[in-house]
């Protein structure tokens, strides 16, 4: 009697959205342009009941105007109850061009969800997606559409980065059109390419990551043009506004994306990434991912255990029960900060407890944030706690059950996860008053108590870590010797802060015993004291032992492990690594130690490629021992390419080279990852340069001609990195630095920017200590650099050494040792071989500027282990195996004879003498041992003619040569005027270079401070919204010196004033508003309040505000 619903509603044309249910009462559909009329079919529920159309002439033959035509239909029951339908059907007009749908096949999906009046999409897919079928949906038959002009459906390729789809529609009488944009980026290959034509190689390999261009973008404006891969020059902007290859200032719009290159790139031939394990396949570069993921050669990710099983050291492990006693002493006990956390009050249940700990897992990772998002969260929102959740679950499952491993193995996972969030995505609790790193601000605060009390110790500019740190300690015991207990604590407080920052392997983390990695340590501990047994717990105790430095507590366990699993390829890694760092015999061949090392690497690799392991995640789990992101695993990848170098790898083996491009690869992708500037951060920032400079040594011995630009730019890009690090200067840094510059330099001498890095690097080892005769030498020689830089602008590339290089006394000091090996080469048994090109390229073996030259030295151990054995001297003929460069910056190519009487003179070296964790001062990266054979050309393949290696273009000016020479003079009193007048120089015809006024106003502000004023005022500053954190500080030295000299009615203090407060807050102008208050200077303090809070003066809120400041 009182059912007024319909059983039936459709539509003679075109689909109901919704599908049709009787208690839904609200339906769209749109039918085509020539669409005249629909036909409504229509039946109530209850035969008694009857329905009315309330459109046109209320028959079920409606006829359509153009655009949304509203039909109503009400539905009457017997007993009178009303209920009413309604269809929107919307009639396209003969000119609409829009889509109704946009989807990729394969359900890949698509940011953002399709609107028809969306008209720019994005798209992310995996990088062995070398082809993808777009489906466009017309809302009307009539229309059309093309995908990249094709009106096919077929697949589209794929370029290896970012590709521009763009999708067609026009409307049905042909009148108009619409484009859709639809940017597919694939993931990043994780291997290294190497192209088969070496001009290749160079043409398209990015400057960072050393491999072929990902997502190429262009910086805008740069003469010649500078591509960098789009990942790399998004960090390195974001930690400086500067071009990192000529530091000009970034503009607007300086991103410009390389679509073509990607293209023409993406076609180029390259060989498979398994070549050395014989593959011989040659694929254009957009299928090489594809084609890894197939590859028949490709690592197998479970290992044969006869590798182990096999080896004479398993036979004695596994015969006597003794060897595999582990005297490591721990009990298992219940600390307070594990107390800390029985938080899961209400849960009796430990699988409960568990469950949730795995979602609050899931959560965390799925939200944790990415460069450049915004750190601000809600409360209990933060992917942090998530992770706290997580650990409060485990340690509550743990109260629970005690006796269970695998409770406590599982909390050390959330721990281990815990230094992970806090030092690589700088999640932490901002109230915790733990050991944790201070907020910017803070730090520094820090920082310039630490300067100061440098100064106050005798080193003054710039001091290096260990210079810091010599300071602090020196304080710290004259104010306990003058019982001043309070304030030497506060300094202790210093030391321990900045001992963290200066890290570089962990070990400070893993032995501070309130750090997140020594907690997580100890559960490891727990569990394996409750099943020793197991073979999963003994590798974590034993990695992070090995981590901490106690490779001799560490190799029992992973000893004991790999017998209990000897296909585990982590095992077969870290056992390698802590026997490498034993003294005595390592109880394994060295050449088994090598497989067992490259097994680990191939591993991950491996992993990289496996479609199960992607859709897992495996490859970036960041607790995994073999993580691509794990520092102690990259780490062992670099001791193995030192082992690798020393002499021809064995077949199935990568080379050195194919090891370092991998690592590069691995640890710039984990930089780009961080978040913040934390300890891991720091740690895979070293091992990128460590990779990039041991790349660079490779590439100066490649037996090929004309590589003197390739090396120039190797040399000029790893300059840039080490510039733009966030690793504090230390010596170490600073000879890698110096050594790299030099190299440059040596291979182009003629080089205006060459010429400039080098004085930079000098200058900064000034810096260091410029007090000692190093570092006057360092001044002397950084001012030459910068003189002959600023000389050689307009002239070629090309030509003799400018007599400012050639006075300095590393080259005067190289050029020696030259003389000394021609003559020792044309006296002895090897005469006949031909003269050498003088003029060596200045690598570890080059002399160190000043000394005598360098002895043959062996690999440089890498940090984490102990320093490697002194070698025993090379021969000079060994000599030979270096590529000689000219002064012109020309190569000599040794002979293929030459190469192997060369490889042949080199002492053999035992690993244990090369296999360390630790770098040294000395020696920033190894050696090779030999040359090694290009991956691209074969090396009696002559590439190029090098008589056009070098181009023929000028020098261009640059402001960056005499902002160089202008610091270099600030140094002295005696060359300040000069030194100004450069600065002057540089605002004049660069006038949007920040440092050139600030350093410039510091020079002038002592003596005259309205000077300074003078410069700051001269900065073309932008509106206040534009402006960034570089002109704040501009502002705010306007603010201060104006404030410093009670010059309160200077026109430049009000607007100054508000743009300081608009960038920073108000809280940085408290001090000023407090003199301002005490001079009764009211009106421009509440021209300063109104112009931060863009408000009137008038406004009522800020009236009340006035009133209650008494400024009314």
């Amino acid at each position: 009697m009182d059912n007024c619903d319909l059983e039936k509603l459709s539509v003679s044309f075109g689909k109901l959205y919704p599908s049709f249910e009787p208690h839904l009462s609200n339906y769209e559909v749109t039918v085509p342009c020539n669409t005249t009329s629909v036909t409504l079919e229509l039946l109530t529920s209850d035969c008694g009941a009857s329905y009315k159309i309330h459109f046109g002439d209320g028959s079920n033959v409606v006829q359509l105007n153009d655009g949304i035509n509203t039909i109503n239909i009400e539905v009457v029951a017997e007993d009178g109850t009303a209920k009413k339908y309604c269809i929107e059907v919307t009639k396209l007009s003969a000119s609409a061009a829009e889509l109704c749908g946009l989807e990729i096949a394969g359900d890949v999906q698509i940011q953002p969800e399709f609107s028809p009046n969306t008209y720019e999409y994005s798209s992310t897919v995996q990088f062995f997606k070398s082809t993808l079928t777009i489906l466009p949906k017309l809302p009307d038959v009539n229309m059309q559409v093309s995908v990249n002009g094709s009106e096919s459906t077929e697949p589209i390729p794929l370029s290896v980065g970012d590709t521009l789809v763009k999708i067609k529609v026009c409307s049905a009488d042909g009148t108009k059109s619409q484009v859709y944009t639809l940017l597919i980026t694939r993931e990043q290959i994780p291997l290294a390419v190497t192209f088969q034509d070496v001009r290749d190689q160079m043409e398209y390999e990015c400057p960072f990551s050393l491999t072929a261009f990902y997502r190429p973008v262009s910086v805008s404006p740069s003469d010649p043009k500078h591509i960098y891969s789009a990942p790399c020059i998004e960090v390195l902007a974001r930690r400086s506004k500067v071009d990192p290859l000529d530091e000009q200032p970034l503009g607007e719009s300086w991103k410009l994306p390389e679509l073509d290159l990607d293209w023409k790139m993406s076609a180029a031939p390259v060989k498979c990434s398994f070549a050395y394990r014989g593959c011989e396949h040659v694929v254009n570069l957009s299928e090489v991912g594809s084609h890894a993921q197939d590859c028949p050669h490709k690592p197998p990710i479970k290992l044969d255990a006869k590798d182990v099983t096999e080896t004479e050291w398993y036979k004695r492990q596994s015969a006597s029960s003794s060897s595999l006693e582990i005297q490591t002493k721990h009990s298992l006990e219940t600390r307070s900060w594990e107390k800390q956390l029985w938080k899961a009050i209400g849960e009796a249940d430990v699988l409960q407890l568990c469950s949730n700990a795995k979602k609050q897992l899931k959560l965390y990772r799925d939200n944790l944030p990415k460069p450049g998002d915004s750190m601000q969260y809600e409360h209990g929102c933060s992917p942090l706690d998530c992770l706290d959740q997580a650990a409060v679950q485990y340690a509550s499952a743990i109260k629970l059950k005690p006796r269970d491993p695998q409770l406590h193995f599982l909390l050390g996972q959330v721990l281990e996860e815990q230094h992970y969030a806090a030092e690589m995505y700088g999640l932490k609790k901002m109230n915790d008053e733990e050991a944790q790193e201070p907020g910017l601000a803070k730090a520094a605060g820090r920082e310039e108590e630490i300067l100061a009390i440098c100064k106050l110790h005798g080193f003054t500019s710039q001091p290096t870590l260990e210079n810091q740190l010599k300071a602090l300690d020196t304080e710290l015991h004259q104010l306990k010797e003058q019982g001043l207990s309070g304030k030497a604590d506060y300094i202790q407080t210093l030391f321990i802060w900045l001992s963290k920052r200066a890290g570089k392997d962990g070990r400070v983390c893993v032995s501070d015993e309130e750090s997140w990695l020594h907690r997580a340590l100890l559960k490891y501990l727990d569990a394996w004291s409750l099943c020793t047994d197991s073979w999963e717990y003994s590798l974590h105790v034993g990695r992070l032992l090995l981590k901490q430095g106690g490779h001799r507590e560490a190799l029992p366990h992973l000893q004991m492990a790999l017998v209990l699993q000897p296909s585990q390829p982590a095992l077969r890694f870290y056992m390698s690594l802590a026997l490498l760092q034993q003294e005595g015999d390592m109880g394994i061949e060295e050449q088994k130690a090598v497989l067992f090392l490259h097994q680990g690497l191939e591993h991950t690799l491996a992993l990289c490629c496996s479609q199960e392991s992607l859709d897992r995640g495996d490859g970036w789990k960041l607790t995994d021992p073999l993580s691509a992101t794990n520092v102690e695993f990259l780490r062992g990848c670099l001791v193995l390419g030192e082992l690798l170098q020393k002499s021809s790898p064995a077949q199935g083996l990568m080379s050195a080279v194919q090891v370092y491009h991998t690592v590069v690869i691995l640890a710039l992708r984990g930089v780009c990852r961080c978040v913040c500037r934390g300890q891991v951060a720091l740690q895979l920032e070293w091992v990128l340069l460590d990779a990039h400079f041991a790349l660079l040594q490779s590439l100066i011995q490649l037996p090929i001609t004309g590589k003197q630009l390739w090396i120039a730019r190797r040399c000029q890009a790893l300059s840039a990195l080490i510039r733009l690090t966030t690793i504090a200067p230390c010596r170490e840094l600073l000879n890698m630095q110096e050594k790299v510059c030099q190299i440059g330099v040596v291979t182009t001498p003629c080089s205006s920017q060459a010429l400039y890095l080098l004085g930079l690097a000098q200058l900064a080892q000034h810096d260091d200590n410029p007090d000692s005769d190093r570092g006057r030498t360092a001044l002397t020689e950084a001012r030459l650099s910068f003189q002959a830089s600023l000389a050689l602008e307009g002239t070629p590339l090309s030509g003799p050494a400018p007599d400012q290089l050639t006075a300095q006394k590393w080259w005067m000091s190289r050029e020696e040792k030259i003389e000394k090996v021609q003559q020792q080469l044309s006296a002895g048994p090897m005469g006949a071989v031909g003269p050498v090109v003088r003029g060596a390229a200045r690598g570890r073996g080059a002399a160190v500027r000043g000394g005598p030259a360098a002895a043959a030295k062996i690999p440089a151990p890498a940090r984490g282990c102990k320093p490697a054995k002194t070698a025993k001297p090379v021969p000079q003929a060994a000599s030979l195996d270096i590529v000689f460069l000219s002064s012109r910056g020309r190569a000599g190519v040794p002979s293929a004879a030459k190469t192997e009487v060369a490889a042949k003179a080199q002492v053999k070296l035992n690993s244990r003498t090369l296999a360390s964790l630790t770098k040294t001062t000395a020696d920033c990266c190894p050696t090779p041992a030999k040359a090694v054979a290009t991956e691209a050309v074969p090396a009696k393949e002559p590439v190029f003619d090098s008589s056009c290696d070098l181009p023929t273009s000028l020098n261009c000016w640059s402001h960056t040569s005499r902002l160089g020479l202008a610091r270099a003079y600030s140094r002295s009193p005696e060359t300040r005027e000069q030194a100004c007048e450069l600065y002057q120089e540089v605002i004049t015809k660069a006038p949007k270079v920040h440092d050139a006024y600030i350093e410039l106003a510091e020079l002038l502000v002592m003596a005259d401070p309205l000077a300074a004023l003078d410069v700051y005022c001269r900065f073309p500053l932008k509106p206040v919204h534009q402006q960034t954190f570089d002109d704040a500080f501009i502002v705010g030295e306007i603010v201060h010196i104006l404030m410093k000299q009670e010059l309160y009615d200077h026109p430049q203090l009000g607007p100054n004033l508000i743009a300081y407060g608009k960038i920073m807050g108000l809280g940085c102008l408290e001090k000023y508003i407090e003199v301002l208050d005490e001079k009764f200077k009211t009106n421009l303090l509440k021209t300063v309040y109104a112009g931060i809070h863009d408000k009137s003066m008038e406004d009522e809120d800020l009236q009340e505000f006035f009133k209650f400041k008494c400024w009314m």
